[in-house]
């Protein structure tokens, strides 16, 4: 069943109107279906390097993240993409934005990405779009999972929450791409 659309659309409002007043980030939590649906792009890629700068009124820190991309399920070629997001540092400041995923060059994650109005990508739902990839040395298994403690999945196709104090468990990667996959199919249904 959907949730009509004025629903979210007040959700997303009040979130927008209260976030200010709480000081930190808020974002609602995002199914598997969410991410694939609400993105422009869905990629594979390695993580080439990172750079900050100001923004165009010298106020905010900006980093754009350079990712090579493998593999593409939605929109963006296999080639290099840029990411761009608030915050980073730079010439000894530090603007930090709660919630933003973090990037280190040469780690390869699965990405859910968005593109403003200026057609800037960016990760979608903050690190809720960010998935780190690991290989197993010994079996050669790739697995994912998101590093922020708060926003740790325990299963696939809903993204449920790890409890607190809860081992997070490694996904399968292949199973994400399955499900991600079978969710473009039914093209929204």
């Amino acid at each position: 069943m959907q949730t009509p659309r004025f629903i979210i659309l007040a959700t997303a409002l009040a979130v927008i109107l209260f976030a200010p007043a709480a000081g930190a980030s808020q974002v609602l939590h995002q199914t598997l279906r969410d991410l694939t649906l609400g993105s422009s792009d869905i990629v594979i890629g390695r993580v080439e390097g990172t750079r900050a700068h100001w923004d165009e009124s010298h106020r905010k820190i900006v980093t754009e993240v350079t990712v090579q991309v493998s593999e593409s399920l939605k929109g963006a070629p296999a080639g290099p993409i840029t990411l761009t997001q608030l915050g980073g540092d730079l010439d000894g400041f530090r603007y930090a934005i709660p919630g933003n995923p973090l990037f280190r060059p040469g780690e390869e994650a699965l990405l859910f990405v968005w593109r403003d109005a200026k057609g800037r990508a960016q990760v979608n739902g903050l690190a809720q779009g960010k998935f780190d990839i690991t290989t197993d040395a010994a079996t050669g298994e790739r697995t994912v999972q998101r590093a922020p403690e708060g926003l740790r999945v325990r299963e696939a196709r809903a993204l449920s929450l790890v409890r607190a104090g809860e081992q997070a468990p490694q996904l399968r990667l292949g199973d994400l791409l399955g499900e991600i996959r079978t969710i473009l199919a039914e093209g929204g249904r």
